[in-house]
């Protein structure tokens, strides 16, 4: 059988996950700022949630966007 062709190069991978992560970044930062000045009216410890998830929560797409970018990616010899 013949080696099914790739859509996209590794390099070409790497691109489209940078702009993809930047992208994301971006809209989470404008969400957590737009609703943060309201979390100060929510009890300390429903605020104190919502920093934590605000600060840890943009980390969870990060995975499978890395393991879709670093997918067939070239091995390194030395």
């Amino acid at each position: 059988m013949q080696q099914k062709e790739q859509l996209m190069s590794y390099q070409t991978r790497k691109i489209v996950a940078s702009l993809i992560l930047l992208g994301f970044m971006v809209c989470w930062i404008i969400m957590v700022g737009t609703v943060g000045p309201m979390v100060s009216a929510w009890p300390k410890w429903a605020e104190l949630l919502f920093y934590v998830f605000a600060g840890i929560g943009w980390i969870i797409p990060f995975k499978p966007i890395f393991a879709w970018m670093n997918r067939n990616a070239p091995t390194q010899e030395d």
